[in-house]
């Protein structure tokens, strides 16, 4: 996969999830050497590529947790992702002896990004969202289980159904008092060769990650300027400048496909009309030279070609995935201030063939590999930052886009009505004959009476393909929902209440970003009729 130096490409792991049970060894029969075929069969079936590499996502309890961690880092190229139900060492009184907490410190080592569940009300309940979290943030899920119903909160059983319900596909190693083994019944043979995405979505995150990037447009990676004032600000910089590095990437990308796209659709939408023009400036005041039809013929050509080498580009499909992807990474940058365990899926999206799955799979890497920070103890400090440089922002945006579209379309709408009124006019004229005699009747009415349907039905068709009435309300509808999840998010009043604000807004500005991608998408370049 390519790479655009100062604004990187995303690079894709196959994360591999595990949930299972404690109090299994590495002596338990069969039970390493069924690890070792599940994972092959992940990395050789279930992977799009053989040579995708590999990260175990383990909250390393003592059996099987270590056991598939140590599995799949025996491989080339494996990482260790860890997910911890405690602070390692409230966790660490858990494991029974000296050796399973060093070997617990070794394993925890390999990851200097660990995640930790913070917003617990109890134990068990950490348990319970440190499981969830090995699912959500997995593409395919190990489960070691002994086929039994649910024993207790966070257990292998419920992980499993958990799993299955965010469709990821579980392989599953049974194992009994004396053996395991890998039930191939229920392999996921449906999600082979679609992990992390399918071959399809695959080309196109090559593709994007191989459009070139300006290093010197990068700009200053938000709330830099805010370090120096608060210092509690000056630690989050390596995660802020990890994700301003790939929304860089995606936000120019995006305008430079969009500038490509508007040019090319303003120019169908002159060429249309241009040939209608000559023909009726032939017709109405030359019709006896025919030769100058061939510059009709010359303009519907080159506006055919220009339309061939506009789909054939991709640049509406490219402009429309990087601006998603880039909206989905704008606010990766504030969430993580907040210290949220996840706040996306992993890639059970990936499979499907279309520009969002691929853009949400590349945003989850971005997140699950940015360096980890933790928030300030005073809640207020996160909420006047949250609110100032991100939502208020968003809030501006959206009243002035309401606006901008809103006056877009009356002026639209005028100017066909006026044009159509004038044809009208012409179309008299011409009827009464104005401006000429039996004998010489004046030929600019009937030219007119050609030309000004065609200019109102560009203009027309141009308004109605920028949509720009749809895009206004949707806009001012968006405004009014961020002035009322502000009221949520100033009323919070510790951590816990301040993350589940900021995911309902961020849930629901990727919920506009979404239909925002419905709308546009359909808005692909066609021949104006």
């Amino acid at each position: 996969m390519a790479d655009g130096g100062e604004a990187p490409g995303i690079a894709l792991r196959l994360r591999v999830g595990v949930s299972g049970h404690r109090q299994l060894t590495a002596a338990h029969p069969g039970l390493v050497s069924e690890i070792s075929k599940a994972v092959e069969y992940i990395s050789e079936k279930l992977a799009v590529t053989p040579d995708i590499p590999l990260t175990v996502v383990s909250s390393l309890a003592e059996g099987a947790d270590r056991l598939v961690a140590d599995g799949v880092l025996d491989r080339d190229g494996a990482r260790l992702e860890v997910v911890l139900p405690l602070p390692p060492d409230d966790y660490s009184t858990d494991f029974d002896t000296e050796e399973s907490k060093t070997a617990f410190s070794l394993l925890l080592a390999r990851d200097d990004r660990y995640d930790l569940v913070r917003t617990a009300t109890s134990r068990e309940h950490a348990y319970e969202l440190a499981g969830r979290a090995v699912v959500d943030r997995s593409d395919v899920m190990i489960i070691i289980w002994d086929g039994a119903p649910p024993r207790g909160r966070g257990g292998t059983a419920e992980i499993r159904e958990y799993a299955l319900r965010s469709h990821r596909p579980v392989v599953w190693i049974l194992v009994t008092a004396d053996e395991a083994r890998l039930v191939i019944d229920e392999l996921p043979r449906a999600a082979e060769g679609t992990l992390p995405l399918n071959a399809a979505n695959l080309q196109k995150l090559d593709r994007y990650n191989g459009e070139p990037t300006a290093a010197d447009e990068a700009g200053e990676p938000p709330l830099r300027g805010l370090a120096d004032t608060r210092p509690w600000l000056a630690s989050a910089m390596p995660m802020i400048e990890h994700v301003h590095r790939y929304y860089v990437r995606a936000d120019q990308v995006a305008d430079r496909q969009q500038k490509r796209f508007r040019l090319m659709n303003r120019l169908l939408y002159v060429l249309a009309p241009l040939a209608v023009l000559i023909v009726a400036a032939q017709v109405v005041f030359a019709p006896s030279r025919q030769y100058l039809a061939w510059f009709e013929f010359g303009v519907l050509a080159v506006l055919t070609v220009l339309h061939l080498i506009a789909r054939r580009a991709g640049w509406h499909a490219r402009w429309i995935s990087a601006r998603y992807l880039a909206e989905q990474l704008r606010s990766q940058t504030f969430l993580g201030l907040t210290g949220i365990l996840t706040i996306v899926t992993g890639a059970a999206s990936g499979q499907r063939e279309d520009e969002v799955s691929w853009t949400e799979r590349a945003a989850a890497e971005v997140w699950l590999t940015r360096p980890r920070f933790d928030p300030p103890a005073d809640p207020s400090l996160l909420v006047d930052v949250l609110y100032k440089h991100w939502i208020k922002d968003q809030q501006v945006y959206h009243r002035d886009t309401s606006r901008k579209y809103r006056q877009r379309s009356t002026v639209f709408q005028a100017l066909s009505v006026g044009l159509f009124s004038v044809s009208t006019v012409a179309a008299l004229l011409h009827s009464l004959g104005a401006g000429g005699t039996a004998a010489r009747p004046f030929k600019w009415w009937d030219f007119l009476a050609i030309v000004i349907p065609a200019l109102a039905g560009a203009l027309s068709g141009y308004a109605a393909q920028r949509d720009y009435s749809r895009h206004a309300e949707r806009s001012r509808l968006f405004g009014g929902f961020l002035d009322r999840a502000l009221e949520r998010l100033l009323d919070s009043r510790d951590l816990d209440a301040i993350q589940q604000a900021t995911l309902v807004i961020s849930r629901s500005m990727r919920d506009e970003a979404t239909e925002w991608y419905s709308s546009v998408h359909t808005q692909e370049l066609e021949l104006p009729a």
